[in-house]
């Protein structure tokens, strides 16, 4: 193993309420990604995407480093990690700027972006502890045009407007995970949002800009994420997930939740099949510990009823409101441990109305082993997002000559580093 993370690996952690999964990655001279390593464990102190218990937390993820090093073959000292948690929410703000001399330049750009990132607890907040754990500046318009604009300096305008969305969070989230991160000894690169991490992972870019709707669905949280003419337009996590299907197993069945979740692995599944109507599982009565039978179509309709829950509450609280399921051209992309049920797609699109297709990560070229399956569409995300971010520190190096320079700057503003 080597001594030392090289300079052209990348390491990933995404941690979720059931499983802690780390990769390793490796940047191409191309940009494309080779995946070299993998880990996965279950997760122990975790639930909705936060941290519950810092000890089971730290030794989760010291185990998963551990198989990730193991099968990669790198020592990983540096990880980039996804940030999830119950409450993130997002709002979209505008800067507003007039121009005394009728041109943008580098100093009015900064100050736009920044007038867009004004963050009012009063109104913004949740909750007494919330601030902006993330952000995006899409673009910028002049005067009375919509057209966005990535670069306006130079460009001749009256008024200059940035145009952000930012992603606001509970601090005790952000800072409970980075300390889980630094006890496991490692040092983070950056924090990478799992809706947007997902998003990245499992999207195609004609998707974002026709307009598409991202739902990870894992044991714990849903994270949403809206995508409209290629921006980020809306971010959200709901405390509800596949852990709840497995609660109403074990209660429907008398069973223990552990196999419960065995039973909804291995038998589950959404729309009748002409056998389960005379399929019978077995399985034991916890109280009792007798060996009970339920008709598989029984199961059927426990899973169907809680995922139709999961499913509305989504569109209830997340899309409704801003008429996404109108505006989303490209349909819905899910992902996560619950969108790997068969049949679950099916019964998202007809509850919710538009196409629906299970995304799973790109292909990586030259890799090691691939990662396929929707719940790694995170991981693989923060892989890709870190090596973005890494280009445009590379950009921003060769315009400046060095990246404390203003490129260095408007590249925080802009792609919302805040891993310090």
């Amino acid at each position: 193993m080597e001594g030392a993370q090289l300079n052209s690996t990348i390491a990933a952690l995404d941690i979720g309420t059931s499983k802690i999964s780390v990769a390793v990655g490796e940047a191409g001279p191309g940009g494309e990604l080779a995946v070299l390593g993998f880990g996965k464990v279950g997760a122990e102190g975790i639930h909705a995407g936060s941290v519950q218990d810092v000890e089971l937390a730290v030794e989760s993820i010291r185990a998963a480093v551990a198989e990730a090093e193991a099968t990669s073959e790198r020592k990983i000292t540096t990880v980039s990690a996804a940030l999830t948690g119950k409450h993130l929410h997002s709002i979209n703000k505008v800067g507003q700027l007039v121009l005394p001399r009728a041109e943008a330049d580098a100093a009015s750009v900064k100050r736009a972006a920044r007038l867009a990132m004004a963050f009012d607890p009063k109104t913004d907040a949740w909750g007494p502890d919330d601030r902006v754990v993330s952000h995006v500046i899409k673009g910028f318009t002049l005067d009375n045009d919509d057209a966005m604009i990535q670069d306006p300096i130079g460009m001749a305008a009256s008024v200059l407007k940035a145009h952000a969305h930012l992603a606001i969070g509970s601090d005790s989230v952000v800072v409970n995970l980075v300390k889980c991160i630094r006890r496991a000894s490692l040092d983070i690169e950056g924090l990478v949002l799992q809706p947007w991490a997902s998003a990245a992972g499992a999207v195609t870019q004609t998707e974002r800009e026709l307009g598409v709707i991202v739902l990870d669905i894992g044991a714990g949280t849903v994270d949403a994420a809206c995508y409209e003419n290629g921006h980020i337009a809306f971010t959200g996590v709901a405390q509800t997930g596949g852990e709840i299907i497995t609660r109403d197993i074990a209660a429907g069945l008398g069973c223990s939740l552990s196999d419960a979740e065995d039973i909804k692995l291995a038998y589950g599944h959404a729309g009748m099949r002409p056998e389960d109507a005379h399929e019978r599982i077995r399985y034991i009565r916890e109280t009792t510990q007798t060996e009970e039978m339920v008709m598989t179509a029984d199961l059927v309709n426990i899973i169907e009823a809680r995922s139709e829950e999961i499913l509305r509450m989504t569109a209830r609280y997340f899309l409704n409101p801003d008429h996404w399921l109108q505006k989303a051209a490209a349909g819905i992309v899910i992902t996560g441990g619950v969108s790997r049920m068969p049949g679950f797609d099916k019964l998202a699109q007809q509850v919710l109305g538009l196409p629906v297709r299970v995304g799973v990560p790109p292909m990586q070229k030259g890799s090691a082993l691939g990662l396929v399956s929707p719940e790694d569409s995170t991981v693989v995300g923060v892989l890709l997002e870190t090596m973005r971010r890494r280009r445009m520190s590379g950009s921003a190096k060769h315009k400046t000559g060095r990246f404390d320079g203003f490129f260095g700057v408007v590249r925080r503003i802009l792609f919302g580093d805040f891993s310090g």
